[in-house]
């Protein structure tokens, strides 16, 4: 139950403006490989023909990268996005049948007005 728990918690941290601050912020620290991912999940939770079930968990994914106190403080250097990192990452790899090229191009899109990352040499890690 404690997990249940804390993904409601990650959930209630997810929020697309808090996001977008923290990418134009940290979006260098943390990569344009993760920042894809994330972006590729805030494309997939507003698509219906993706199971609820795997919206929920992009949903409290974020919200983790969103949350400053989480396993590993993200204000720690060097150290501090590694959980994050981890976890979009093993998210994203798990629900890669609903990443389709155009999926992919829309998130670069956004990576393109959000961050002053290269949108073009981001791509999946393919499980």
């Amino acid at each position: 139950m404690k997990l249940i728990k804390n993904i409601k918690q990650y959930i209630d941290h997810y929020d697309e403006s808090e996001l977008f601050s923290l990418l134009k912020v940290a979006g260098k620290k943390i990569g344009s490989q993760v920042v894809l991912y994330v972006l590729i999940m805030v494309t997939l939770i507003s698509d219906s023909k993706i199971p609820m079930k795997v919206r929920i968990v992009f949903m409290a994914a974020i919200g983790y990268l969103i949350l400053p106190t989480d396993l590993v403080a993200d204000i720690l250097p060097v150290i501090g996005f590694t959980d994050d990192i981890a976890f979009l990452t093993y998210v994203v790899r798990n629900a890669s049948e609903y990443i389709t090229p155009e999926v992919k191009d829309r998130a670069k899109v956004k990576m393109g007005k959000w961050i002053d990352n290269e949108a073009e040499d981001a791509e999946l890690v393919e499980k």
